[in-house]
């Protein structure tokens, strides 16, 4: 049985949003990127500290903590820009088969489009399953065969951690979180 996630203003989140129909979008540039501007603005914003990523080419896990909202609530702010976003950019490439996908695969009738399969946010109760997801997140790119060395991935917060290099985008340290 899965239970949901419970929202506790102290808990950190390991989330997976992934691609209707495992579409690799996100291995193109332009999607990429609107991904990244959505991780960025929310930080900046003060709406969460991001501890942990990885881009993948059809979804992304990210470990975070919201600030002063729901987590819920920062999924939905996430959610629905990015979706927009890269519909909008498919609309401007005219990329139509992708486009009649993402409406025929909609998960809500009220909705012209989705792009996203439910986001998935579980809560983190320990400090080793913490550093399990860390693991899990850093190794992703290996395991689907994407580089050599993880934290040579660019899409990824390994070469933080692991060679204590700030990668494409600024995260937060998970040590200063631990008081480690």
């Amino acid at each position: 049985m899965t239970f949901p996630s419970i929202h506790d203003s102290t808990h950190l989140y390991f989330v997976t949003a992934s691609l209707i129909g495992w579409k690799h979008l996100l291995s193109k540039p332009a999607y990429r990127q609107i991904i990244l501007d959505s991780l960025v603005w929310l930080r900046k914003e003060k709406r969460m500290f991001l501890y942990a990523f990885v881009i993948m080419p059809s979804h992304l896990h990210l470990i975070l903590k919201p600030i002063d909202r729901e987590i819920g609530d920062l999924l939905q702010t996430f959610g629905s820009y990015t979706a927009h976003a890269i519909l909008k950019e498919l609309r401007k490439e005219k990329k139509t088969e992708l486009l009649k996908f993402f409406h025929e695969n909609r998960r809500d009738s009220r909705h012209k489009h989705s792009l996203w399969q439910d986001i998935q946010a579980k809560n983190i109760f320990t400090q080793k399953v913490l550093m399990q997801k860390i693991e899990y997140i850093h190794q992703n790119p290996l395991v689907a065969g994407l580089g050599g060395a993880r934290d040579d991935y660019l899409y990824s917060s390994a070469c933080f951690y692991d060679k204590d290099v700030m990668p494409i985008i600024e995260i937060d340290d998970i040590r200063d979180f631990l008081g480690i």
